[in-house]
């Protein structure tokens, strides 16, 4: 059989193989070869290196040719553009140099201020404040001159209500005492807080006092004094009976959350008092026969929140008395927070006691009120408010009087 001939592949093939390999680094053996270029080819010049040289030198010589050329053509200088200033210019070119020349000018001497007089010297709020002190001085050295201003019937919202509930607690009762107040409402809460404990000792309630504010733990402490000297904690042979009447939890840290605690176990709060110890197997959470007498926060008689603020009032108020809404619950404030917690002090089972005048009150209907020290109080803080009503509307008349003069003399 006749061999065929092979089949030429075009140029075009070849050139389109040797640019698919173009790229790659093949062996010596696989390289496609080059062709032969004469030296007088523009492509042999191309690939000359020397040659390309050569150009890049004539080129060089050409440019310098052309620039001699050049260099021959005589240059014309550009006229130059002659800018005149404007006569707001000239002023103000002036104005500098003269500032600069000038020297600066001589201080002008203040003239001396008008000697003060004497009452302007003292003041008028001093000589207020001094004769307010003096008034309050005379009336604690000469108690006689309280005596038009001295009442034994006095009355305060709640106090009557108040004073019912805490006559229907006896010994088997457990009141929840919180502190939630500092120092600073001292002169509001303490005689709120002797008020209202006072009766609780005596009817020899169980008690259970917590706080969940710092400077409140502090003050809670306090009230061991007069616990002790009431007989709490005591057994009849003098010796110390822990948690016998009342159980000192202290402080309890979390705010809100720690009051949440509180209304969801009772008992847990109970297993730890401020000293560690456990006080569920006390007398105060058990029964003489065994049985638990607090469990929950249902269990108890009454809650009472010492507040300085109407957020305390709000906080107990959502946190534990929405869990056990039959439980009695008091709060004692000051006069200022009251008219902000009024939406919660209208509720039912809640009562309330605020400020100086609530605590008078309720001293006052208490069974064994003392009438004279009652009365000698209401006339202390009587003669103080009254003078100080009047010492603010003479410092105002004062403060007046003074304006008009000044004006006058101004206009003359």
């Amino acid at each position: 059989m006749a061999s065929q001939p092979r089949r030429r592949v075009s140029t075009s093939e070849d050139a389109e193989g040797d640019d698919f390999f173009k790229g790659a680094d093949l062996p010596g053996w696989l390289r496609p070869a080059e062709p032969d270029l004469p030296s007088g080819s523009v492509e042999g010049q191309a690939l000359d290196w020397l040659t390309r040289l050569g150009i890049a030198e004539d080129g060089g010589e050409s440019e310098s040719a052309a620039s001699s050329d050049q260099a021959a053509v005589p240059l014309v200088a550009p006229t130059r553009k002659t800018y005149e200033l404007s006569p707001e210019q000239i002023k103000a070119v002036e104005l500098l140099g003269q500032l600069v020349r000038s020297p600066y000018p001589a201080p002008i001497a203040q003239p001396a201020p008008a000697p003060l007089s004497r009452w302007q010297k003292i003041g008028l709020d001093r000589v207020l404040y001094a004769l307010l002190a003096i008034i309050l001085l005379v009336g604690l050295i000469v108690p006689q001159i309280t005596t038009p201003f001295q009442t034994t019937t006095l009355t305060a919202p709640g106090a009557i209500a108040l004073e019912q509930k805490l006559a229907s607690l006896g010994p088997d009762d457990v009141v929840l005492i919180a502190y939630e107040w500092n120092a600073q409402r001292s002169a509001e809460l303490r005689p709120l807080e002797q008020a209202v404990t006072s009766q609780l000792i005596k009817k020899k309630t169980k008690l259970i006092l917590l706080s969940t504010d710092l400077q409140g733990t502090l003050l809670l402490f306090d009230l061991r004094g007069p616990l002790r000297a009431a007989g709490y904690n005591i057994d009849p042979d003098g010796k110390a009976f822990g948690g016998r009447d009342y159980v000192l939890l202290g402080y309890r840290p979390g705010g809100e959350l720690a009051l949440r605690r509180l209304a969801q176990d009772l008992r847990a709060e109970l297993r730890s008092d401020f000293e560690g110890q456990d006080t569920t197997e006390t007398l105060l959470a058990m029964n003489f026969d065994g049985t638990p007498r607090v469990s929950t926060i249902s269990d108890l008689s009454m809650i009472i929140v010492m507040g300085d603020q109407p957020q305390d009032v709000q906080v107990w108020m959502e946190q534990v008395h929405t869990a056990a809404p039959k439980v009695p619950i008091t709060f004692l404030m000051p006069q200022e927070a009251e008219p902000m917690a009024q939406p919660y002090l209208r509720m039912d089972n809640v009562y309330h006691l605020a400020g100086l005048q609530g605590a008078l009150a309720m001293n006052a209907i208490a069974s064994d009120a003392d009438s004279a020290a009652t009365a000698r109080t209401t006339g202390q803080q009587s003669l103080a408010v009254l003078t100080f009503v009047i010492l603010l509307m003479g410092g105002g008349l004062g403060i007046a009087l003074d304006r008009a003069r000044r004006s006058r003399r101004g206009a003359e």
